[in-house]
């Protein structure tokens, strides 16, 4: 989507001018190195994607592979103990940044949430033979919706 040069600049304006009509941007990446694949070297797409990290005062990191620590670190500005502890968190730890403050979450998922954040079940579907997509997924965990496919 940030390859898109309209699109990045349209975002950045977004977030600049998001306190003021009271709105709450949220941006989720796998991997922050994700944010350079967006465009060559120092290109302005490159420039925008990590300008909208810069701009965002709460960054929540869950763990972090330690070829992607470094990348990390750098561009959230990360103390050696936050970057040496991204690379060792367990499922469901995360480190929040606020501002110029630092802290380990443990989240906590209802079971009758569990479904809204179980992207295992998703990949390993994923990886069986047969139908892909809307035909494949199910509505597990919705009452009254149990094995009705998604559209």
């Amino acid at each position: 989507m940030l390859r898109n040069l309209g699109v990045a600049r349209w975002l950045q304006t977004s977030w600049k001018l998001s306190r003021a009509h009271g709105v709450a941007n949220m941006a989720v990446l796998h991997r922050l190195s994700d944010l350079r694949s967006v465009g060559t070297v120092g290109s302005e797409q490159v420039n925008l994607a990590e300008g909208l990290l810069a701009d965002s005062e709460t960054r929540v990191v869950y763990a972090q592979s330690p070829g992607e620590v470094a990348h990390t670190g750098e561009l959230l500005g990360l103390t050696d103990t936050e970057a040496e502890l991204v690379s060792q968190l367990r499922r469901g730890v995360a480190l929040w940044k606020v501002g110029r403050r630092s802290f380990l979450v443990e989240h906590r998922v209802a079971s009758g949430e569990q479904w809204l954040t179980d992207t295992d079940q998703a990949m390993a579907e994923s990886n069986r033979p047969g139908p892909v997509g809307p035909a494949r997924a199910s509505s597990a965990g919705l009452p009254g919706m149990e094995g009705a496919a998604a559209s």
